[in-house]
């Protein structure tokens, strides 16, 4: 009797051991995706079409985003270059993020080393993640805190990487949006990870159309044309901790518009109701676009105007403020004149920025209406990494570094009002 409830026992060891080895060996299941498209699009084109869809493509069955698609969408977003480097820049060195893929069969995370997806938990968990859209697929965004401390600057990271999923979207006839977190509490995430930001990912129900209409009054030279590809730009962004040379205003005027600027595009879908919209280079937290720009030369501080008038010629009465209201006269504003590049590099993380010829610094003006919170730094570092998909084609290099001395950099700006430097981005050769 006991040899038969020895051997029943093992029986039984055996197979619980059996059963957590297959269960192991499901959690750490792992698809390697297949090698990303190298996409048409330019980079111009995919930063004048990026727009925010919310409507997609619903037949019996979802129309789904293929495996390819996918490939190259998470590969732009936080996957490896040829070089070695993430397609994203991280402040410090630090990447701080890890991607959910939500489909229907399951939720996997996106391991960018491999290029693959593991998956993390059984079931369709889409429509609890982000019940705003309904899509095929949704990417979850989330900040890992033994990564990085800090949550403002691992935004920052995270706006680069919303920047990428909407410019590769847009190559790909795809759609995003950038929606909000409050599915994540129902998902368990690890203790270490905060969910930050979904972005449902799919065919837009309706494709936007397009036509080409610059601004109707601007100060600044057009931007001009290219045929540089956004693969290319992508995998070609340079990261240096070093400045030097001269920047032209061209390219000042460029860089500038990248940062916080309105497409050359104006999009007509609903132009038989009078509703027409111009984009924004980037995209803001309920439209409101509350971020400043300065800019520092050699020779002066500048103030950036993407806009100081709204008209709405489609509509009967052109005053009237709407959604789909036009930027009228787009310039820069000097602020004082002289060399202060010192004075900034003095102020932030990075005291060899002295020497570049442009500095970038993102401000936000504090009130009742806009607080310090993480989504103003996603927005500072969608800016930023604008500005460094733009200074790539101009053959030119930047980083984001951190202000150490809010003080200094608030004095050398002349900021009366109660504002905040958020990023500093140094542009040069």
């Amino acid at each position: 009797m006991k040899i038969y409830t020895i051997f029943i026992s093992i029986l039984i060891i055996l197979s619980c051991i059996s059963l957590v080895s297959s269960y192991d060996k499901k959690l750490n299941y792992e698809i390697l995706l297949p090698p990303p498209l190298s996409v048409d699009m330019s980079y111009r084109n995919a930063i004048f079409s990026r727009c925010s869809v919310r409507s997609f493509k619903v037949t019996p069955q979802m129309e789904p985003v293929g495996d390819q698609e996918l490939s190259t969408i998470l590969w732009a977003a936080y996957g490896y270059r040829d070089n070695g480097n993430q397609t994203v820049y991280g402040i410090d060195g630090l990447h701080s993020t890890v991607i959910y893929v939500f489909r229907e069969e399951a939720v996997y995370t996106y391991n960018p080393l491999n290029h693959s997806l593991v998956l993390f938990q059984e079931g369709d968990l889409r429509s609890i993640v982000n019940w705003q859209h309904n899509a095929p697929i949704q990417l979850g965004i989330v900040w890992d805190k033994n990564k990085n401390k800090n949550e403002n600057y691992s935004s920052v990271e995270i706006g680069e990487i919303g920047q990428n999923i909407y410019f590769m979207s847009t190559a790909l006839g795809l759609g995003t949006v950038t929606a909000g977190l409050t599915g994540f509490k129902d998902i368990d995430l690890p203790e270490n990870e905060i969910g930050r930001i979904v972005m449902p990912l799919g065919y837009p129900k309706k494709s936007p159309i397009f036509e080409y209409n610059p601004n109707l009054i601007t100060l600044f030279p057009r931007i001009p044309d290219s045929d540089e590809n956004l693969t290319n730009v992508i995998e070609n962004r340079i990261e240096k901790h070093s400045f030097e040379g001269d920047i032209y205003r061209q390219e000042l005027c460029q860089l500038l518009w990248a940062s916080y600027g309105f497409s050359y595009l104006i999009d007509v879908t609903n132009s038989a109701t009078n509703e027409v919209e111009r984009h924004r280079t980037l995209p803001s937290s309920h439209c409101t676009y509350p971020l400043v720009i300065y800019a520092v030369t050699s020779f002066g501080i500048f103030r950036y105007f993407p806009h100081i008038l709204h008209l709405n010629p489609y509509s009967d009465n052109p005053y009237y403020s709407s959604n789909y209201d036009l930027p009228v006269i787009s310039f820069l504003l000097p602020i004082r004149l002289g060399d202060y590049r010192d004075e900034i590099a003095k102020a932030s993380s990075q005291r060899d920025i002295a020497s570049a010829p442009l500095i970038l610094i993102s401000v936000l003006p504090l009130s009742s209406l806009y607080s310090v919170s993480w989504p103003w730094y996603y927005e500072a570092g969608a800016s930023a990494y604008n500005v460094m998909l733009e200074s790539t084609l101009l053959n030119l290099h930047t980083g984001i570094f951190k202000p150490t001395d809010l003080s200094l950099i608030k004095s050398v700006l002349r900021l009366i009002d109660d504002s905040l430097p958020l990023i500093i981005v140094p542009v040069g050769r």
